[in-house]
């Protein structure tokens, strides 16, 4: 009674502003009037047409009702051209915003049921003939976006409307899968900005739908999510498109494959050194070293760090080394890295146990072995021109133990070190041939210095 009296208030007070309207207003209202109402008729003949399309396109599909007999490729071929036209006549009216309230739902209902037919048709012939991968992927987005709105439209007094909602609730898991596909389809055209936007479609697609489908919160996405990520990274890296590489990263970075993951890390760094930004890649270096001090990966980040502040001087590069230290005394290269400051400052003593260190963490590392000879070897250099030349002796005997024990010993331990390098790396005459020529020519060792003519030719 209320609802029926608000309707009439309404028209009583509609009627005395339009009575107060002048004759041109009046005309221009009723023009407007006949156009709306025009544009509802056209609307509903475009749904009411694209429901016959939709029942021809399902006909023929269906065997023929008087033989059984299945149809054809033809019948199939000719089904789906109903479909593509049926889904243009729907994405016009509702486009248009003119289709009535009430047709609403029937109208999404047989979109959807188009674009399912669409979508599985796609996916059957997916690797048997050509692929309209666009066609697909809008397929499954208007399956989703047809789910969706027969669930708000539906009228819940009508057992059929509610019993349909009901199942499009439930399919709602489902079609998280075919939501991964279309960004699959896109990274396969290489389209990375499409790909990208499926992707995102993909993640946000749980809460699109927890409002109807409860059980889709806990719905974990396809660990194959991380394989999309890291593909639509790498396409954007390659086309330069760092911003896509900076929203995809978190995602790329959990890829469970050992190159590829090792690829996503150090590009980062490298990304921000294109765009000139040294400040965020000295800060995503020290992050690679933060989550793995360990790793390989650690270690190169580390290196190229001390290689840059080795820029402003050696102490910059050891107090960059020293804060490392205090949190990885076992770091590789944090040790190489305050070394080599000690080396660059001619402090071969002190740099000679940081160079230990490294060889101590990593047996195999061959970089340490040579400076822990350079070391020793500038050292003894050192002492021969600043102890021992021009430097007068009481007796030779005096003279003798000061060359043995400031030049000679470390010489021999430097060879060691040296040799050991050598082992470790024969093939890289230049870290240790020159070095043991010399240390084998002041020690006396003849024989042993000319084997390293071969190397030094």
């Amino acid at each position: 009674m209320k609802k029926i009296f608000l309707s009439m208030l309404m028209l009583v007070v509609a009627s005395a502003a339009f009575a107060q309207m002048t004759p041109e207003e009046k005309a221009a209202l009723k023009e407007q009037q006949a156009a709306q109402k025009a544009a509802e008729k056209k609307a509903k003949e475009e749904v009411a047409k694209a429901k016959k399309l939709f029942d021809a396109g399902t006909a023929l599909l269906s065997p023929d009702p008087y033989t059984n007999k299945a149809r054809t490729h033809e019948d199939t071929l000719a089904a789906m051209d109903k479909y593509r036209e049926g889904e243009k006549l729907l994405d016009t009216a509702l486009s248009s915003g003119n289709v009535a309230e009430k047709q609403l739902y029937e109208a999404w209902l047989t979109r959807k049921m188009i674009a399912n037919h669409l979508m599985n048709y796609s996916l059957v012939k997916f690797n048997k003939e050509p692929f309209d991968t666009i066609e697909c992927c809008q397929a499954i987005i208007n399956v989703t976006n047809g789910m969706e709105n027969i669930i708000k439209y539906h009228k819940k007094n009508d057992e059929i409307q509610a019993k349909q909602a009901k199942i499009e609730a439930a399919n709602v898991v489902k079609m998280s899968t075919f939501m991964g596909y279309r960004s699959y389809f896109y990274v396969l055209m290489k389209d990375i900005e499409n790909a990208a936007k499926a992707l995102d479609d993909y993640m946000a697609y749980p809460n699109k739908f927890a409002g109807v489908c409860p059980q889709i919160k806990d719905h974990q996405p396809d660990p194959s999510y991380e394989n999309l990520g890291f593909n639509i990274y790498l396409l954007a890296y390659n086309a330069k498109k760092y911003d896509l590489c900076e929203k995809f990263y978190d995602i790329a970075a959990k890829y469970d494959d050992e190159q590829s993951h090792s690829f996503v890390l150090n590009s980062r760094p490298q990304i921000y050194l294109q765009q000139g930004d040294t400040l965020n890649w000295a800060k995503s270096l020290e992050k690679m070293i933060d989550d793995a001090p360990d790793s390989q990966n650690a270690d190169i980040a580390t290196q190229n760090l001390l290689a840059y502040h080795s820029k402003s001087g050696a102490k910059a590069m050891e107090e960059f080394a020293d804060k490392l230290l205090a949190k990885y005394p076992n770091n590789k290269m944090a040790n190489y890295g305050k070394g080599h400051s000690l080396f660059m400052q001619e402090k071969y003593s002190d740099a000679l146990g940081y160079f230990k260190k490294t060889i101590e963490v990593d047996p195999e590392f061959v970089e340490g072995y040579n400076m822990c000879g350079m070391s020793l070897y500038r050292e003894a250099g050192n002492n021969y021109f600043q102890k021992i030349e021009g430097k007068k002796f009481k007796t030779s005997a005096e003279l003798n133990a000061a060359e043995e024990k400031l030049v000679k010993v470390p010489y021999r331990e430097a060879a060691g070190y040296f040799e050991s390098c050598r082992d470790k790396a024969s093939d890289k005459p230049e870290l240790w041939a020159g070095p043991l020529q010399t240390i084998y020519r002041n020690l006396g060792e003849k024989a042993k210095a000319a084997e390293m003519d071969v190397y030094l030719k």
